[in-house]
């Protein structure tokens, strides 16, 4: 019984290994864990994304950096007023940096019904000290919003 035991950790062991290898597929999962924890409204668990080196670029044309992203990640959890849905594009890997080339889609809820915008993005992804990776760099391009809101009933 006890070698059946061992058997299995170290069959699953094994297995978590190989995902920790891909790193496509880290970047995948990172990018789908950021995504249901924000539209949970889970921003700790959403932090989790980011690498200390963090610089990024919003569509405005305003500057994120770990900081900010820490400091809204210590706010009180509450339901969020935007959502969001991924696709990712491509994801080209070389040594220990990524790119990913991406379209995102944002819902923000409000009483008069729901804004929907989309954007494209790409972000240059590093791994980190404990092998895992984590996005260095993004930039966002222009909010294309959708030509009308979805009325709420």
């Amino acid at each position: 019984m006890n070698t059946a035991i061992v058997f299995l950790a170290l069959a699953a062991t094994g297995a978590h290994a190989a995902d920790a290898g891909n790193p496509e597929q880290q970047i995948r999962a990172a990018l789908a864990h950021w995504v249901e924890a924000a539209n949970r409204g889970d921003y700790p668990s959403a932090f989790s994304v980011w690498a200390p080196d963090l610089i990024g670029w919003a569509p405005d044309g305003s500057t994120d950096s770990y900081a900010q992203e820490k400091k809204f990640a210590d706010l009180p959890q509450r339901p969020p007023q935007t959502t969001y849905a991924l696709q990712i594009d491509e994801v080209i890997v070389d040594g220990t940096l990524a790119v990913v080339r991406d379209t995102w889609t944002q819902t923000t809820h409000v009483d008069s019904g729901d804004k929907v915008e989309t954007f494209h993005s790409f972000e240059i992804w590093r791994t980190q000290p404990d092998r895992s990776w984590k996005i260095s760099r993004w930039i966002d391009g222009p909010m294309l919003t959708q030509p009308t809101l979805t009325q709420k009933k």
